[in-house]
């Protein structure tokens, strides 16, 4: 099987299998709802030199940090130049408010984007080498796996060791499923992934 970010086939390739959990987002009068399916079991693979590539990404995110906070910062950058262009041109009070509005979104998400990077290199720095790279390759599967299937969206739950120790609770917690769905998925991860017909 090919590796699912590079395309090549290595002999010491990290191997996945996920169940597909697929959400479909309803917003009508009342708010929001969502219904969810079980989709099938996936296999996917990540060869070692992607993973440990994603590992050096991890504890170096200067780059990282560059290209996930550029959007924010050119909200903010794009807030103080508005901000200071509408000072000056007599307008409502409230188009004069863009720009700081503009430039507090930019700075909350900027720090919000670094605050998770760095983060996760904390939480993987405490991993030892080997959970770190399967660590790295999993995020590797969540990035480049499918995430649409027509209007649905769709969330992948491992099947590992940490998932099948835990309860249909812990696992509705942890990947956001309804309590039916959540039952269904420990059922299917423990009896071997075989749905009833």
């Amino acid at each position: 099987m090919p590796c699912l970010k590079c395309g090549t086939d290595s002999p010491g390739a990290i191997r996945f299998r996920a169940l597909e959990v697929h959400t479909l987002h309803i917003r009508d009068f009342d708010g929001e709802r969502i219904i969810q399916a079980l989709g099938d079991f996936r296999e996917y693979e990540i060869c070692t030199a992607c993973a440990s590539e994603e590992v050096q990404a991890v504890f170096l995110p200067a780059k990282r940090i560059v290209m996930m906070c550029l959007p924010f910062v050119l909200l903010t950058v794009g807030g103080a130049v508005l901000s200071l262009l509408l000072t000056f041109g007599g307008f409502m009070p409230a188009v004069r408010a863009l720009g700081p509005v503009a430039f507090v979104v930019g700075m909350i998400g900027t720090a919000g984007k670094a605050r998770e990077i760095l983060g996760e290199r904390e939480t993987v720095s405490k991993m030892n080498r080997d959970d770190a790279v399967r660590y790295c390759a999993w995020q590797i599967v969540l990035k480049n796996a499918p995430k649409k299937y027509n209007d649905n969206d769709i969330t992948y739950i491992p099947v590992s060791k940490d998932t099948l120790r835990m309860t249909p609770s812990e696992l509705a917690d942890k990947y956001g499923l309804l309590p039916p769905i959540s039952s269904k998925a420990h059922e299917l991860m423990h009896n071997g992934g075989t749905k009833d017909e």
